[in-house]
């Protein structure tokens, strides 16, 4: 990296000093980046102190000291007396997440810091017109990353004393801390007027949007509508707003549904419930009990739906639930079981293997969502006079290809068009009541209702042009899904 040369820092720590800029400030305009040498921004008066007094031949007095003003390029965000300010009047409280020892932060800053920190960038390449200073400051690391790098190295031990918590980077609670700036839109509002007409009612006023206009404004112009150097605030920043956020928990497992007419998840049609019990909410209500979560916290998500009337039986259908915001992480397993024995008594409904899973595993429940098999059990009738030559026919079969419209009972929620599907395997046997059972290995997505009774010959082949007569439906099980999961 480029380094200003030593004879240089004493005038420019001197002048920034002068302008009422901070150390820390001070440090950044010298070139020292935080990656490379953070301890200088954690006590950064010490470190000019040692710089100063290290630069070549010099037998001047301490460096000068900063004047009580605000800070014109960062309002005062890298000052530690104000930071423990204004974050004691917040009154920050985390008891929610009293679970949580360890914590990281995001802050977002007023809009108008780049504008001031470009302003005092010009006023030095002015003053010392022989510094590197383009390689040291005008980039987009620089610009963009050094600001949050600078304010952390501040506030983490700060917020670690105010939260009782370890700040650590892969922390799975987050803060985010808005400060405000009383006259930030009134200093933005004239970035604007840069533009042309055109682009001018197109801009729109956001952090990044003012970055990437500094990048290649003309420095001219910059100075007809910003004063340059930055000139001194009247008030200093202040905290908005912080939130405090939990990553995610995901808990997968497989579900099975033991009684007909009963949905995968709520379905509501004019403000009317279509099922009285449905999977997501048995679910739901029984995590809830155990661990004391809000349900409006979860989401529900699972490889492929069965109908309403279609029992889940056999290995059980992969899914997952999502608990945003979760206040406390440390599920143990004999609450997993918990929630699967409340599950098992509804008697409607039961859940397997649930565990924790995470959010790289997610994918798995989606990849190959129409390459994966199914095995269905469906019990048929048929016109047929002959039941069992019927049978021998759908046993001759091997596997087969079949093409189906989208289904008449869909298509007010599916596009009409044309789909291949694969039967991979059919196993028929006769039941009691002129009856027989068939079990059908399908390609995920296909239609077994309609491969069963054709659809009016809106899937072809069909068990009714198979068999050579009227074929239909009595019920129908999904047994299995090959998948593995969790």
């Amino acid at each position: 990296m480029t380094t200003l040369e030593q004879g240089f820092k004493e005038k420019i720590c001197n002048l920034l000093t002068e302008l009422s800029c901070c150390h820390r400030c001070i440090v950044r305009f010298l070139g020292i980046h935080v990656l490379d040498n953070e301890k200088a921004y954690q006590n950064p008066k010490e470190y000019l102190k040692e710089l100063l007094h290290n630069t070549e031949n010099y037998t001047g007095p301490e460096p000068k000291r900063i004047k009580a003003n605000v800070c014109p390029v960062c309002l005062n965000c890298y000052n530690s007396e104000t930071l423990e300010k204004i974050l004691e009047s917040y009154k920050l409280v985390s008891k929610e997440y009293n679970a949580y020892n360890t914590f990281f932060f995001n802050v977002s800053f007023p809009k108008c810091l780049s504008i001031r920190a470009h302003s005092m960038y010009l006023y030095l390449v002015e003053k010392f017109p022989n510094t590197p200073f383009g390689n040291l400051y005008n980039s987009t690391d620089t610009m963009l990353e050094q600001p949050h790098r600078i304010f952390r190295s501040v506030a983490s031990s700060i917020l670690s004393k105010t939260l009782n918590k370890t700040f650590h980077p892969k922390s799975n609670l987050s803060l985010l801390i808005t400060l405000a700036y009383k006259d930030d839109n009134t200093e933005v509002e004239a970035i604007t007027n840069i533009l042309g007409k055109k682009k001018r009612n197109k801009f729109e006023v956001s952090r990044n949007n003012i970055f990437e206009l500094l990048k290649d404004i003309d420095e001219e112009k910059f100075k007809k509508y910003f004063p340059v150097p930055p000139i001194i605030p009247q008030e200093e920043i202040s905290i908005e707003k912080i939130d405090l956020c939990a990553d995610p928990i995901y808990l997968g497992g497989r579900y099975f549904k033991f009684k007909r007419n009963v949905g995968q998840t709520p379905w509501v049609i004019d403000g009317v419930s279509v099922s009285e019990h449905n999977v997501q909410d048995i679910i739901f209500d029984a995590i809830c009990d155990t661990l004391g979560f809000d349900r409006k916290q979860m989401t529900f998500s699972a490889s492929g739906r069965e109908d309403l009337d279609v029992r889940m039986l056999g290995t059980g259908r992969p899914f997952y639930i999502k608990i945003e915001n979760p206040a406390n992480r440390n599920i143990l397993k004999s609450q997993l079981l918990a929630i699967e024995e409340s599950i098992l008594k509804t008697e409607l409904a039961a859940v397997v293997k649930l565990k924790i899973v995470y959010a790289s595993d997610l994918n798995k429940i989606k990849t190959g969502e129409e390459s994966k098999k199914k095995t269905y059990k469906a019990l048929c009738k048929t016109d047929a006079p002959d039941i069992k030559q019927a049978i021998e026919k759908i046993n001759a079969l091997e596997a087969l290809e079949i093409t189906q419209a989208t289904p008449m009972r869909v298509l007010h929620r599916r596009s009409l068009l044309p789909r291949t599907k694969t039967i991979h395997k059919m196993e028929a046997k006769e039941t009691e009541g002129n009856l027989f059972e068939v079990e059908i290995v399908t390609q995920a997505g296909t239609y077994v209702k309609e491969f069963v009774h054709g659809d009016l010959e809106r899937t072809c082949p069909n068990l009714c042009s198979i068999v050579g007569y009227s074929t239909d439906i009595v019920a129908l099980d999904c047994i299995d899904i090959n998948l593995e999961w969790p």
